[in-house]
């Protein structure tokens, strides 16, 4: 019987690249272009950013049972526990000040999507925006491009 080591399996340096590359295209096709898409019309604004607050609105409902929970538990803690009480209790009221203030803009947000009379388009190329959408998602956004926005403004809707 030979004795054989077992090599491990190294990519080249074009197989890193082409994954890296490909990686690279699915950010932008899962990431990159819903934002610009967005962010290119006002009601389209609007809507998603509605719908970021629904998702924020579902997180602090959890985050209120539980702390409700916690409260609960420890309602008959020994007296040297009353400062983490105090602390949970006071974190709760302003998740709950938080809550309120997400629904109304929720709501305010999702009416205003509707309005043809804030309807509007950024005067923005397809391509320019994702370049800027591209630009400030970057892990370094503090590197600007040298030459700026190719169509930078915007335009009503005609």
């Amino acid at each position: 019987m030979s004795r054989r080591k077992n090599k491990r399996y190294v990519k080249t340096f074009q197989q890193r690249q082409t994954e890296r590359r490909l990686l690279e295209m699915n950010q932008e096709r899962v990431i990159i272009e819903p934002i610009a898409s967005n962010f290119f019309c006002s009601h389209m604004l609007a809507h998603d950013f509605a719908d970021q607050c629904e998702v924020r609105l579902d997180d602090l409902d959890f985050d209120l049972r539980c702390g409700s929970l916690a409260l609960e538990l420890w309602a008959t803690s020994p007296k040297h526990v009353r400062p983490v009480l105090d602390a949970l209790h006071e974190l709760t009221e302003e998740r709950e000040r938080h809550r309120d203030v997400l629904v109304r803009l929720r709501e305010r947000l999702l009416d205003l999507s509707d309005r043809e009379a804030v309807h509007h388009h950024l005067d923005y190329s397809p391509e320019d925006l994702r370049q800027q959408v591209r630009r400030a998602l970057s892990p370094d956004p503090s590197s600007p491009d040298p030459d700026g926005p190719k169509n930078a403004g915007s335009r009503g809707v005609e």
